[in-house]
This record gives C-alpha cells, sequence and structure tokens, in this order.
C-alpha cells in the first residue's frame, strides 16, 4: 500500500510569528469589549440611580380613604418626610407604622404618582369584641388587633370573649395568646356562625379550644365542646336550628343547648321559680322551714336532631 501524502505544509518562523501575533490582538479586542461594555452597563445603572434620586423626591403627600384620623396625624406617624426618595420607599414599612401608630387603621396602601406626589389610601378597622384583663377590658378588632386597653365599660354591641391566658397588650399590635390556637379557632367559628347565619352572639368562651361555648342574646348558651372543619358548621347550623324553634315558642326562654355530640342537640331551659317571702295577706313571720330568699332554677331537657332541623329549614 502507498503512504498517504501529508499535504501540510509546515509554517516558517515568520508566518508562527504573525499567526501567534493575531491571535493575541484577537483575544485583547475582545476583552476590550467585554470591558467597554462592563463601563457603559455601570455608567447606565448609576445614570438611573442619579436620576431616581435627583428627580423623584416627594414634595407633596395625599391622604385618601376612611377619615379616621386628621392627614396630618397620618403623615406623622408614617415618618414620611417631603424631599424623601419616591421610588426608594419601603411600603411594608410605611404600613406597619401607621397600623401601629393610629390602632383604628387597619390596612394602608401606598400609591406612587410621579414624578413626586404620594398617596396613602387609608382602611379603617373597628371595634369587634373585647376581653377582659385585671378587672379591666380589651377591645379588639376582627383580627385581634388591639385598639384599646384598660377600659372600664365597653359598648353593649361588642362580643365579649374569654381568650384564656394572656401573654402581652400592646395598643395597635395583635394580642398574644399562651395558647396560639385559640384565635385562629375563633376566628373559624366567627366565620361559621356568619355561614349559617347565628347573629347576636353575645359572649364566646373559648379559653378552652377543645370545649367553646357561644352565648346567644344574653340568654341561650350554645355549647360546642370540641370542633373541627368537618363538623363545626353542621353543630351552628343545628344550633341555629334549636334557637328558632325556642324562639317561636316564646322569644325570652333561658337555657342551653348541648351540641357536644354530632348531629344531635339537647336542649336544657332555665325555669325560674319564686316564693314569697311572705304572704301580702299576713304580717306573720315566715315559717322556719322558709327560706329568706328562695328563688330557685330548674332545668327541662330536649332532644334535638339534625332531622328536626331539616324540618326547621324546609319549613321556611
Amino acid at each position: 500500500m502507498k503512504k498517504q501524502q501529508n499535504n501540510h505544509v509546515p509554517l516558517s518562523n515568520n508566518e508562527r510569528i504573525i499567526k501567534r501575533t493575531n491571535q493575541r490582538r484577537q483575544k485583547i479586542r475582545r476583552k476590550k469589549i467585554i470591558i467597554r461594555s462592563l463601563v457603559g452597563i455601570v455608567f447606565l445603572c448609576v445614570g438611573i440611580i442619579l436620576a431616581l434620586t435627583l428627580f423623584f423626591n416627594i414634595n407633596k403627600i395625599v391622604v385618601s380613604g376612611d377619615k379616621v384620623y386628621s392627614e396630618k396625624e397620618v403623615v406623622d406617624a408614617s415618618e414620611i418626610n417631603m424631599g424623601d426618595n419616591l421610588i426608594f420607599l419601603s411600603k411594608e414599612e410605611i404600613n406597619n407604622e401607621i397600623t401601629k401608630e393610629l390602632p383604628y387603621v387597619g390596612a394602608v396602601k401606598i400609591k406612587r404618582r410621579l414624578p413626586s406626589t404620594l398617596e396613602i389610601v387609608i382602611t379603617k378597622t373597628e371595634a369587634y369584641m373585647a376581653t377582659a384583663q385585671d378587672g379591666y377590658y380589651i377591645l379588639l378588632d376582627k383580627n385581634g388587633k388591639v385598639l384599646e386597653k384598660d377600659l372600664e365599660i365597653i359598648d353593649e354591641n361588642i362580643i365579649l370573649v374569654n381568650l384564656g391566658e394572656i401573654n402581652s397588650v400592646e395598643i395597635g399590635e395583635t394580642i398574644s395568646l399562651k395558647e396560639e390556637k385559640t384565635f385562629k379557632k375563633l376566628s373559624d367559628v366567627l366565620t361559621e356562625c356568619e355561614n349559617v347565619g347565628i347573629r347576636e352572639i353575645t359572649s364566646i368562651n373559648i379559653s378552652d379550644i377543645y370545649n367553646i361555648k357561644l352565648v346567644y342574646q344574653g340568654r341561650i348558651t350554645l355549647e360546642l365542646g370540641e370542633t373541627d372543619e368537618n363538623n363545626l358548621n353542621s353543630k351552628l347550623a343545628l344550633g341555629k336550628a334549636a334557637i328558632e324553634k325556642q324562639n317561636e315558642e316564646n322569644n325570652l326562654h333561658r337555657g342551653t343547648i348541648n351540641l357536644t355530640v354530632d348531629g344531635k342537640g339537647y336542649w336544657s331551659e332555665e325555669v325560674e321559680t319564686t316564693k314569697p317571702v311572705i304572704e301580702e295577706s299576713s304580717t306573720e313571720a315566715p315559717a322556719e322551714n322558709d327560706e329568706n330568699t328562695s328563688e330557685e332554677s330548674s332545668t327541662k331537657t330536649e332532644e334535638i336532631t339534625e332531622k328536626q332541623e331539616e324540618t326547621t329549614a324546609s319549613a321556611q
């Protein structure tokens, strides 16, 4: 076999030098392009930052939304000053400052109006419930935010709640409880009460989350016992049906609806009877076996089932 001829012609020394020189020049050219690009990007970023800093400073603040506090109170609470940069403001920090300093502000929305106007939109919150501590009331909104404390009296429309042991109370912040699950459970109960249509709840005892009790109109107690996402709605629906049944008979009935057993409710009526201290027609002292004050209470228990609840609902 014939040997294959090698057509590669070796380069001369001059040619090798020229080739290396060209390769080095190409590398240098690429490096210069990269460096120039990076420098251009840096200058562009610096230019943008300078433009934002120099041309987007606040010279006007507008407060809109719910008129809970004066414009001056809102601006002071925000800790925003004229001349602050509009772009670099932290919306979260502004919201936290205002809602903490002004407790009846529930939420804050920040709007930037370029080039130099900042709008603060206020959404109010309202007193919804109260809890007692050391003989005074703590006023809370629906989310557990402390609105006021050390109150001696509260409005009659406020729901009184027993939240169990309280860790700390700071106005403008959410009340801190020893049992972390308490407020989540309370929120679930309130939501389901709205869903099934139970109104006029006057008090709630949720100090034990496994033995929850509600009081309707200050006269009918609903004992829910242990609840979860599967039975809370059905227990309250059954409780509502029982309340409606009692109200149809007598809207002054007092008693307890025991809903601790799923699918069943037991109505225990509280009956008050009073014995006179002395007969109206007699001036003689009561006999020795009579009591000076004789107010007694007895109960009458009636079972309520889910079937009765369905009948009540269909009748409506």
